[in-house]
């Protein structure tokens, strides 16, 4: 596996690329501290508690932040397993701080439509929307950055004055599209960018979506704005019941998908998410920023067993259907497909693509042949072909199989619910406030504006807003 060419983007990556190799992900994950998958044997759900920030303050926990009413309500602390990649995704920032200068920075440049964000914001229990947005030129964005807007809003009508103040981009990209830290921080030991666009200012920067990888440390991970706009709680996890009206004993045993045509997007010099075939065979191609992930296992893996596995572009077919086969395949899109929570809650056994990317539930709940399969995990060895592998093991292990579907089931209703989703922003919101360097004051943002008014008067006076407006939303 070589990365050997370098994207284009607004701020330089690298001045020189270099050759790395998948024996390469260990070493590096090790020299970083970064988590790679766990394993089995590690405890789901983990949460390490105590970290300082620069100041030396911890990020607030107990009675801190749960007085306000809401957050016994809402059961926050039912979802606590979760909270653990908060504090995974902070561990960056809390080493070096977030500066007032590099939030500017990050919010002049990727804060705005041309790069998928919004500048937002808490001050006073206040939603803000930091910088002017252009809800015409965000295209199919509009809606995506609408159902965040409303997500903010009912934070504040949650939690109000017991949010802190905040100020961060959030972006509706499928992929990190911001340069990584870990690139061109000058605080990093593998600094190696050797020009930076004048006005450059290093991170870690407060930037939150929806997908990354171990190559974006500092990206904040936050639930993926498909849980509001298809009305999860209510489309799949109240539908539990009807989708386990078809027994385990009565689906057939082959691995069923069905997909759009979308090709993975990645950054070059990212190990952590380049896929290869057999024997390590390279798929990728435009310098490997470009894989055709799906294209690939459907043409390609699927047809060396077509008797076990139905996965293809090929019509679409309903989720109560779905259940009528015992394996789910899933395979990332252009980053993060938000089709996994939805297969969770099938009650069939999810196998799913080791992409390299992941969701903010990914490392604190999902494990291997626990509550699902993974496969394309060694690009150097099977790569997809593992697969086969996996399905000859869930043939053969027929009860246990159906003890991890029900476990992924049993996840994606306990913890991906509304309410989960709620106290996952609000913990958020203090961890982000606890590694900041500066003290935020809306006095450094001259052209903010309550997110109340730019929904329900900027939206609205927007041509084809009402429609955009009136899309069912759900927390």
């Amino acid at each position: 596996m070589r990365a050997r060419a370098c994207p284009i983007a607004a701020v330089l990556f690298l001045a020189g690329v270099v050759q790395l190799t998948a024996a390469d992900k260990p070493r590096i994950a090790s020299n970083f501290g970064i988590r790679t998958l766990q394993s089995g044997t590690e405890d789901v759900g983990r949460t390490d508690r105590g970290a300082f920030n620069t100041a030396g303050r911890s990020t607030p926990t107990g009675p801190d932040i749960e007085r306000p009413f809401n957050y016994t309500a809402l059961d926050c602390s039912r979802y606590e397993p979760t909270y653990s990649q908060i504090e995974r995704d902070l561990q960056f920032s809390r080493k070096l701080g977030i500066s007032l200068n590099s939030t500017l920075y990050l919010s002049a440049r990727y804060g705005g439509v041309h790069m998928r964000g919004l500048t937002v914001g808490f001050f006073g229990g206040t939603a803000y929307l930091l910088t002017p947005t252009d809800f015409r030129n965000l295209s199919h964005h509009a809606p995506l950055h609408l159902a965040y807007m409303r997500m903010m809003l009912y934070l504040e009508s949650s939690f109000g004055a017991a949010l802190p103040d905040v100020a961060f981009v959030l972006t509706t990209s499928d992929t990190p599209r911001y340069v990584s830290p870990l690139l061109v921080n000058t605080s990093s030991p593998r600094s190696e960018v050797r020009s930076y666009e004048p006005g450059f200012v290093p991170g870690p920067y407060p930037v939150c979506g929806i997908g990354k990888s171990d190559f974006f440390p500092d990206l904040l991970l936050v639930p993926n704005f498909h849980f509001h706009m298809k009305l999860y709680d209510q489309t799949f996890l109240a539908a539990i019941p009807e989708f386990n009206k078809m027994a385990w004993r009565d689906r057939k045993p082959v691995l069923f998908g069905r997909f759009s045509r979308y090709r993975t997007n990645r950054v070059s010099e990212d190990i952590f998410t380049y896929k290869a075939g057999p024997n390590g065979r390279r798929i990728c191609f435009k310098g490997n920023r470009t894989c055709p992930v799906r294209d690939y296992f459907i043409n390609k893996i699927v047809p060396k067993d077509p008797a076990r596995m139905d996965v293809s572009f090929i019509g679409r077919v309903s989720m109560l259907r779905h259940t009528h086969y015992k394996y789910l395949a899933h395979l990332d899109g252009q980053g993060i497909s938000s089709r996994l929570e939805q297969l969770l809650s099938l009650g069939s056994l999810v196998f799913k693509e080791a992409s390299g990317y992941y969701a903010y539930y990914y490392r604190s709940l999902l494990q291997h042949r626990v509550n699902l399969v993974e496969f394309w995990k060694d690009e150097e060895v099977d790569g997809p072909e593992d697969v086969l592998r996996e399905l000859d093991w869930a043939a053969a292990n027929d009860e246990a199989a159906a003890r991890m579907a029900a476990e992924g089931q049993r996840i994606a209703a306990t913890y991906l619910t509304g309410n989960g989703r709620t106290c996952y922003w609000y913990r958020l919101m203090h961890g982000l406030r606890s590694v900041l360097s500066y003290t935020p004051s809306l006095s450094h943002w001259p052209e903010a504006q309550p997110l109340s008014l730019v929904v329900e008067q900027q939206l609205l006076a927007t041509p084809g807003g009402k429609e955009v407006y009136d899309a069912p939303w759900a927390p």
